[in-house]
């Protein structure tokens, strides 16, 4: 009875253990406080070339060109697709090519990567990963 309560109570806290190691790259992994300057998002001119709707993290990558003609290539991440789709997003909603001011907070070690908080689109319409979807227009007044 010894050596079964022994082997037990060993297993219980190997799983305790495991866990635990599990459970804090979970965290990590979703602790942006410490990569990103979250206190403010940072406005950048650029052209889309690729949008991957993907788990964990949607992925824009886009091209901004400074002043002296310098291209820097972007990678914003957003929060999942399903997550996404609840604020107004699709697959198709960014295309290669569209040209947008992405804000972004970037990652504070100076990498050209961030978390994207809002795109706005050369005809004025915008996404954004935070809130809910823009409201839609009301449908008109029957006669």
């Amino acid at each position: 009875m010894k050596n079964y309560l022994k082997g037990h109570l060993l297993a219980v806290l190997g799983t305790a253990v495991l866990l635990g190691l599990v459970s804090g790259q979970a965290l990590a992994h979703h602790g942006t406080a410490n990569v990103y300057d979250n206190s403010k998002a940072v406005a950048m001119k650029g052209t889309i070339t690729k949008f991957e709707w993907t788990n964990p993290h949607n992925q824009i990558y886009f091209d901004v060109t400074d002043d002296t003609g310098k291209v820097t290539h972007w990678i914003a991440a957003t929060e999942p697709p399903q997550v996404m789709l609840e604020r107004g997003w699709t697959r198709k909603s960014i295309k290669f090519g569209d040209q947008v001011t992405a804000y972004v907070f970037v990652a504070k070690n100076g990498a050209p990567v961030g978390n994207l908080q809002k795109l706005v689109f050369a005809d004025g319409h915008e996404l954004t990963t935070t809130g809910p979807p823009p409201a839609a227009a009301p449908p008109p007044a029957a006669k």
